[in-house]
């Protein structure tokens, strides 16, 4: 199997520099293309998948999290059901990008995956009738179950994307569809925020025998249910171009491990996993400083994480059409050096408006650092390795996940508060959590950001490549 990740360095680039990918081959001829019309319809239909989609993760994942925070869980139960799901599926991803090349039909992965992962929601469901000790084990690997089976086909779908959205305007829809989604994913994370705090407590709702609250979240784990059904009918409705794949186009994990810390993407890769390392520090514990720490009902943790997902979704066409003028990666930047000060910005809060000042914060920034890195896996990956490449680069961010995840756990756990360093006293663990953040988000920055480049705005332009 030759060489498959390497090809001859371009201007300015070392022969030993081998980025696993090379510039976009020219365009096939147009008729090999699907006419514009279809792609256009497919194009629409994504975005509505993208809308009943937003409104299971709003109304639904957001909520299972809360679910097991509320329920009494202590912080390595919270770690497990946060960082083990996204292994499962980095290590799944590992085996989807081959299947999506035995198979050659990348829409009948992502169809079927789809329609078992919106049948979890039932099983969730049916866990809330469970004593609690027994429904958090059928939780965790419900949970597991569904994060893989919407990972699952993540390789084919970026491949399938990529091939559906023209070059030249990747930011643009993807900052559109994305801000759209977002503002579905962010109402109704609000709306179901405030029909848990409404049914908690209130005997009208105390129905089946469960509780007002528990009632409230048995509805909406089958609302969101159906709203992923609806979302597997669009993605029916999407065409799926042809599906050229080379053998050499095949490489290994371990090729990848090997050659990743002279190329490009792996650096890429690398910079992410350490990202999702900080962020596993404190992201999956904000839940549990908000509603177990400082007892902030349900109502008023849906309307702190809403502000960043308005935020987000405001900011994220900006920074789509940012990345078109000026190229991914130096939004990525501006993005990944802005996202090193929210936890710092966390730190200084202590009322309920302070955390809507951070949310906000945590938006905007947040919203730039998704957007470029998106923007640049497709610029940086050929269309080929794509699937391979996608797979890959989840395990990665998962491995990482998991160790920032358990590590704040520990951290939280084992460590002495009130703690003394230096003039600074830190009262509570989540205040550790957030400073060993950051400190890992600088070290990213400093390490990592200047190790790979700009791919799309010197990459050369062939004919009707659109």
């Amino acid at each position: 199997m030759g060489k498959p990740l390497t090809f001859q360095p371009g201007p300015g680039q070392r022969a030993s520099e081998s980025p696993l990918v090379a510039p976009a081959p020219p365009a096939p001829p147009r008729g090999l293309r699907a006419p514009a019309k279809v792609i256009r319809s497919s194009l629409r239909y994504s975005i509505k998948d993208a809308l009943a989609w937003a409104i299971m993760q709003g109304a639904g994942t957001g909520y299972v999290a809360p679910f097991v925070i509320l329920g009494g869980s202590g912080l390595f139960q919270i770690a497990a059901i946060s960082g083990l799901p996204s292994l499962a599926t980095g290590f799944l991803q590992w085996t989807a990008a081959n299947v999506t090349d035995k198979l050659g039909s990348r829409n009948r992965i992502i169809i079927v995956s789809s329609f078992l992962q919106a049948l979890t929601w039932f099983v969730f469901a049916a866990a809330i009738f469970l004593p609690y000790s027994t429904g958090y084990w059928v939780m965790l690997v419900t949970f597991i179950a569904f994060t893989a089976f919407g990972a699952f086909p993540q390789p084919a779908w970026q491949s399938l994307m990529g091939d559906l959205v023209p070059t030249h305007r990747r930011g643009r829809y993807f900052g559109l569809r994305g801000g759209l989604a977002g503002g579905v994913q962010m109402a109704a994370f609000l709306i179901a925020g405030w029909w848990l705090t409404w049914c908690d407590g209130n005997d009208r709702f105390a129905l089946l025998g469960l509780s007002g609250r528990n009632f409230g979240f048995l509805v909406l784990f089958i609302l969101v249910a159906f709203a992923r059904l609806q979302s597997v009918y669009y993605l029916t409705r999407i065409h799926e171009p042809e599906y050229h794949r080379q053998p050499s186009d095949r490489f290994s994990l371990l090729e990848f491990i090997r050659r990743a810390p002279r190329a490009h993407f792996g650096r890429f890769v690398i910079y992410c996993m350490l990202i999702h390392l900080a962020y596993g520090l404190n992201g999956p514990y904000l839940g549990w400083y908000l509603l177990d720490q400082l007892k902030f009902s349900t109502g008023q943790f849906a309307v702190i994480l809403t502000m960043g997902m308005l935020a987000n979704v405001l900011s994220q066409p900006l920074w789509g059409r940012l990345c078109d003028r000026i190229g991914s990666k130096q939004v990525l930047v501006i993005g990944g050096n802005a996202i090193i000060f929210l936890p710092l910005a966390l730190m200084m809060c202590s009322e309920f408006w302070h955390f809507l000042l951070a949310m906000l914060y945590d938006g905007i920034s947040g919203a730039a650092f998704a957007i470029a890195v998106g923007n640049y896996f497709y610029d940086v990956v050929t269309p080929p390795k794509r699937a391979r490449c996608v797979a890959f680069n989840t395990l990665f961010l998962a491995v990482g996940g998991l160790i920032g995840t358990f590590a704040g756990a520990t951290i939280a756990v084992l460590a002495p508060t009130p703690l003394t360093l230096g003039h600074i006293t830190i009262d509570h663990p989540f205040a550790l959590l957030l400073i060993s953040s950051m400190i890992v988000r600088l070290l990213a920055g400093l390490l990592m950001l200047s190790t790979f480049d700009e791919f799309r705005l010197r990459r050369p332009h062939f004919g009707n490549n659109r």
